[in-house]
C-alpha cells in the first residue's frame, strides 16, 4: 500500500509531475483557514502572494534604514566640517550646540568642560562609554534647570578617557530619543569628534 510519505518522496523526486499532469492539479482539494477548500493552484496562488507581500515589506525596510543610515551619515559628514572650523574651546561649544540643534534636531544639548555639573556625572560616565536612559528628575534638574522637568530621556556622552576632556549632554522630550536599550555606537564616534576637536583647540585632558 502506498503512504503519504511514498507520495510526499515520489513528488520530490519527480518535481514536473503536475507539468505532465496539469489537470490532477484542478481536482487536487487542500482545506482553507476558514474550513473551505480550495484547489492546489488557488492555494499556491495565495502562497506565493503572501510570500509576495512579505518581500515587499522587507524591501520597504531595508530602504528605510538605508535612508536612515544616509541621513545618519550626513549630519555626521556636517558636523566633523563644523568642527574643522573650531578654532578655540569656545568655536568648538559654539558649533557643537549649532549641530546638535539643527543637524541632528536634538534639544536642549550642553557641552560640558567642567564645573560641578560635569563633577556630578562623572561617576557614571568612568566606564568610557555613553550613557542613555530615564534619568532621575533631580539630575535632569541639575543638567537643564527647569527645564529637565520636561524631559522624557537623556544621553551623557563622554568627550575623551573618563570624560577627561568633559562630556556632551543630550535631552530629549520624547521617552524613546534616547532609550537604554538604543545603540551607543553614533554618540561614541560623535564623542570621540568632539574630543579629538578639542584636543586640536588646545584643551588640555583633566587630571
Amino acid at each position: 500500500m502506498v503512504s503519504a510519505d511514498d507520495v510526499a518522496r515520489f513528488l520530490e523526486q519527480h518535481p514536473d509531475f503536475f507539468d505532465q499532469h496539469p489537470a490532477l492539479l484542478e481536482q487536487l482539494d487542500l482545506a482553507h483557514g476558514d474550513g473551505s477548500a480550495v484547489s492546489l493552484i488557488e492555494r499556491q496562488v495565495k502562497v506565493l502572494r503572501e510570500r509576495q507581500a512579505a518581500n515587499r515589506e522587507r524591501l520597504a525596510e531595508l530602504v528605510r534604514v538605508a535612508r536612515g543610515n544616509d541621513q545618519l551619515a550626513a549630519r555626521m559628514h556636517q558636523l566633523a566640517l563644523r568642527l574643522l572650523h573650531a578654532r578655540t574651546a569656545a568655536d568648538v561649544h559654539a558649533q557643537v550646540e549649532a549641530s546638535m540643534r539643527e543637524d541632528f534636531e536634538v534639544s536642549p544639548a550642553r557641552l560640558l568642560l567642567d564645573g560641578a555639573a560635569l563633577q556630578a556625572i562623572e561617576p557614571m560616565l568612568s566606564a568610557g562609554r555613553p550613557r542613555c536612559g530615564h534619568f532621575a528628575e533631580a539630575q535632569r534638574e541639575a543638567l537643564f534647570g527647569d527645564f529637565g522637568r520636561r524631559l522624557g530621556s537623556m544621553a551623557l556622552v563622554p568627550l575623551g578617557s573618563g570624560a577627561s576632556r568633559g562630556a556632551l549632554i543630550l535631552g530629549s522630550e520624547d521617552p524613546q530619543r534616547f532609550n537604554p536599550a538604543v545603540s551607543t555606537d553614533f554618540l561614541a564616534r560623535i564623542g570621540e569628534m568632539i574630543g579629538a576637536a578639542l584636543a586640536r583647540c588646545g584643551v588640555e585632558p583633566r587630571l
